[in-house]
């Protein structure tokens, strides 16, 4: 049969066969399909719909976006496809024409939670979050209870340090959820929302609802799963699943495991430095072949399945440890004189739509304290904004991490640096696990890898949390520092910036 002889009983099925095929393992199959019925059809409204949607879930954004254009120019008063074109478009970060495309869909659908969420989510991302929270509890609102809207609110509740309104609203998603998704989503949230408020041990044990948000890949290797149970002479294999910053943190509870051999698999840029810490057996990196073991564990799954609680949080520090053969090199090129390590840009959190970056403009303040040198110790993308802000900044990064591996420089420069000051990046993390004085800059509502004290870390004795004001912004947070250093500096505090550090 040709493409032109298709009956309308014949296209239906095709699309329909499309339609439900579209998971995860046949989202190819799924494309060849609905081009198929747009061959047939080329004004079939759900065909490019569907097609734009599978694309970007196949991350061809480019192509996705192509489409739902062009299915929006066919059918100018479709609002699944504004939604799905916004979608997109945020996938770009253009969250600014999401929004516009978001707000003309949401006035085809007054009133409908999908579009109002979509929205939500979008103000979120840019920091709107009372815009953000109106257009959530307008979705709430709806007749029809929507979870995503409330897990979301719950999220920004959670953000805003409202922790009973978070789980009020993550409870509610949870009982109205229509797909596995939209509870394992829900659960994630509420288990976030339980370690902000200190419910460590609950928290982790739903935190495990992860696994089936789609959100991660799978990574069981094959191997029986590690119950906490006495290693007796097996090995285990630890699964890193997330970011550096995750990676960092935990590593210390694989190096608490006795009993057996431990080899943790991480990010390739920790190695090094992982594994120069001689606490687990070895450290491979993510992509190497897996070695033989006996049984293995995914890394965010090891508090709970070393049952830690609130009261038994392993916080002894320095558990990495920076290598002594470089400070000579690294204090002849820093110079003398007290210096503040800084970072300022964060990698996207999996779980949450809180920013974990912060404006280098914003740090303007600490460059007004007498006698301070500022020390970038950024990496990646955020090194851009150092050209762009008028007060200097020593940046060593091209010098940095050449040898043995990311990370190992670093951490003698942070050892030289008599103060670490950080938004919530992998920086905080690594200052936290080689012990250094740390002032984390965090966002209102806290973040759980911190823990629940408003000023101090429940996982690093070293590190300070420095939350912005509500009502406030991140600058009202470095003036404060920069007053702070200056009465430091006339002898008023006790981080004694005006002598050198010691290595070690």
């Amino acid at each position: 049969m040709t493409d032109s002889a298709l009956t309308n009983s014949a296209l239906l099925k095709l699309f329909s066969s499309a339609t439900t095929s579209s998971d995860r393992r046949r989202l190819e199959d799924s494309v060849v399909a609905f081009r198929a019925v747009l061959l047939a059809q080329p004004d079939y409204r759900p065909a490019l719909h569907q097609l734009g949607v599978t694309l970007r879930r196949l991350g061809r954004v480019a192509e996705a976006e192509a489409v739902l254009r062009t299915a929006l120019e066919r059918h100018p008063d479709a609002p699944e496809i504004m939604i799905a074109l916004a979608e997109t478009l945020a996938d770009w970060n253009r969250i600014d024409e999401a929004i516009e495309i978001t707000e003309n869909a949401i006035a085809l659908m007054p009133g409908d939670a999908v579009p109002l969420t979509l929205l939500a989510t979008l103000q979120a991302r840019q920091g709107e979050k009372m815009l953000a929270r109106a257009a959530l509890e307008a979705a709430a609102a709806a007749r029809t209870p929507f979870a995503p809207a409330l897990t979301l609110l719950g999220q920004i509740q959670r953000q805003e340090g409202d922790t009973a309104g978070s789980l009020r609203s993550l409870d509610r998603a949870i009982d109205c959820a229509l797909s596995r998704p939209e509870v394992a989503q829900a659960h994630v949230q509420h288990a976030i929302t339980l370690l902000c408020d200190g419910k460590i041990a609950k928290g982790f044990r739903e935190y495990d609802w992860r696994w089936k948000t789609g959100a991660l890949p799978n990574l069981n290797p094959g191997l029986p799963p590690w119950t906490g149970d006495p290693l007796a002479g097996r090995k285990l294999l630890v699964r890193c699943e997330q970011g550096m910053s995750e990676c960092l943190q935990f590593f210390r509870l694989a190096g608490l495991i006795t009993g057996g051999r431990v080899i943790v698999e991480a990010p390739p840029a920790l190695v090094p430095i992982l594994r120069a810490s001689h606490r687990v057996s070895d450290v491979i990196a993510q992509g190497d072949p897996l070695p033989q073991a006996d049984c293995w564990a995914p890394l965010l799954s090891l508090p709970r399945l070393m049952k830690i609680d609130a009261d038994s949080i392993p916080d002894e520090v320095p558990y990495l440890r920076p290598d002594p053969s470089l400070f000579a090199a690294w204090r002849e090129r820093l110079g003398p004189g007290p210096k503040i390590g800084i970072a300022w840009h964060g990698g996207e959190p999996l779980f949450d739509t809180q920013r974990r970056s912060i404006p280098l403009a914003d740090f303007a303040p600490l460059a007004q304290v007498p006698g301070i040198r500022l020390i970038s110790l950024q990496k990646g993308e955020g090194r851009r904004e150092i050209d762009a802000v008028p007060f200097p900044i020593y940046d060593p990064s091209e010098e940095m991490d050449e040898g043995d591996g990311a990370f190992i420089d670093t951490a003698v420069v942070m050892q030289e640096c008599a103060l670490i000051i950080t938004a919530n990046t992998a920086i905080a993390h690594l200052a936290g696990a080689l012990a250094r004085p740390c002032w984390v800059v965090l966002p209102e509502g806290g973040d759980w890898r911190f823990g629940w004290h408003p000023t101090h870390s429940a996982w690093y004795p070293t590190l300070e949390c420095l939350r912005k004001p509500k009502g406030g912004t991140y600058l009202d947070v470095f003036e404060f520092m920069s007053r702070r250093l200056t009465a430091i500096r006339d002898g008023q505090g006790d981080l004694a910036l005006d002598t050198d550090t010691p290595d070690s």
